[in-house]
């Protein structure tokens, strides 16, 4: 038997009475390389090779010691332009950060895009994380720290290899231009202004940057048609240190919506930007503050008891992953009210995605004979989501081809 797994996790999708989620699980990244050396050569950045400039760029910045950062990803729309913003303070010597994560959704952005992006409905609080080499911690609305520790089992650390990847591999925070510019290869000289400072334009590959994205629009582009190269404006300090880097995403978003994702967007920029060089404090977890062990203290959502509730105030941006089982009350925001197993052999028919379709017909069915307690709290009033995981086993021979999988049916409680 051939088996393809498809495991809903980047983003649960709203719809009245019926809904699917659908997405891919990042893997994490152990064992980070300590901050790198200023020049292999002891030369200074603009007296290295042209191709080698970047990159002594990257080993001269770190061994400032530390930086303040902000990232930004904004989505523009017909209807405006949703932006997410990340702020920080990296220590490379310490191989640390301290970092605010924050969004901003005009009224009126799509909907449907919003929920592909992983973006917040309504308003929500920044998110803080606090990176130690590979681990990471985050901070609850509680005020408790949920640590993800990349030594934990694999299985654990399978699951929430995108929160553990934001301690990036080459710097103390990961996923940002800066991970693609440190190994850009200029092949024009650099334009040199009145202060010292060099802007570069260079050619990067296009799937550097769309490993940028939320995890569940990078499985979706795996096969979209993209341009090779993609030009990105670099600034150096005129001590060769990063300054800025921008990315205009126009000559990839043409392929990304011909593969089915961010049909809704019109225009995608990222921005990088470093400040304050050296002379920088990172705070790691404050002393007194509770930290909790995410292993021990999350669940699947699928072994939650029908009835019972969770929080996703995890880090991980979606219920569909791992959840915080709690009481039902101010700190729940789900609740599930059914689990269903699937397992259905199919003749002669594609059975992509019939088991998430046949698991949301069931939701429905336990939707009118649950507890009204379970789901009279429901928002929107009168809708549902479901999560879980799809497999796929096609027969090498013959035409039938049997799809299984675990779901859980539950409602969002805010």
């Amino acid at each position: 038997m051939r088996t393809r797994t498809r495991r809903a996790a980047a983003t649960a999708v709203l719809l009245p009475l019926l809904a699917a989620a659908v997405g891919c699980q990042a893997a994490g990244t152990r064992g980070k390389p300590a901050a790198e050396a200023p020049s292999p050569t002891g030369k200074p950045v603009y007296e290295e090779k042209l191709a080698d400039q970047l990159n002594a760029a990257a080993r001269a910045t770190a061994a400032t010691g530390s930086a303040r950062f902000t990232a930004t990803l904004s989505y523009g729309s017909a209807e405006g332009t949703a932006v997410e913003t990340t702020t920080g303070v990296l220590d490379y010597a310490r191989d640390s950060a301290r970092v605010t994560r924050s969004y901003v959704v005009p009224r009126g952005f799509p909907e449907d895009t919003a929920t592909e992006l992983g973006l917040p409905s309504g308003a929500r609080d920044p998110q803080v994380f606090a990176v130690e080499e590979n681990d990471v911690g985050y901070r609850t609305a509680r005020g408790t720290w949920l640590r993800y520790d990349a030594s934990g089992s694999k299985e654990f650390t399978d699951g929430v290899g995108e929160i553990l990847a934001l301690a990036g591999e080459s710097e103390p925070w990961g996923g940002t231009l800066a991970d693609v510019v440190r190994h850009a290869d200029p092949e024009r000289a650099p334009r040199t202004g009145a202060d010292g400072r060099r802007t570069y334009r260079v050619d990067v590959y296009g799937r550097s940057l769309t490993d940028l994205l939320p995890a569940g629009i990078r499985y979706a582009s795996r096969d979209a048609r993209t341009p090779g190269e993609v030009p990105v404006t670099v600034v150096l300090d005129k001590d060769g240190r990063l300054l800025s880097a921008e990315a205009d995403y126009a000559p990839l978003l043409r392929g990304l919506r011909g593969a089915g994702v961010l049909r809704g967007v019109t225009s995608l920029r990222a921005t990088y930007t470093l400040t304050g060089h050296g002379g920088q404090t990172v705070p790691g977890i404050p002393a007194g503050e509770r930290t909790e062990d995410a292993e021990r203290v999350t669940a699947a959502l699928v072994e939650v008891k029908p009835g019972a509730c969770a929080s996703t105030d995890t880090g991980l941006g979606s219920a569909d992953r791992l959840v915080r089982p709690v009481a039902c009350g101010k700190d729940a925001d789900v609740r599930v009210f059914a689990v269903q197993r699937v397992d259905e052999t199919y003749r002669n028919k594609d059975p992509q995605g019939l088991g998430r379709a046949l698991a949301a017909a069931r939701c429905r069915e336990d939707l009118r004979t649950v507890p009204a307690a379970w789901t009279r709290d429901a928002r929107p009033a009168g809708t549902y989501q479901v999560g879980g995981t799809e497999t796929v086993s096609y027969g090498y021979t013959g035409p039938e081809a049997t799809v299984s999988g675990d779901f859980v049916c539950y409602v969002t409680l805010r």
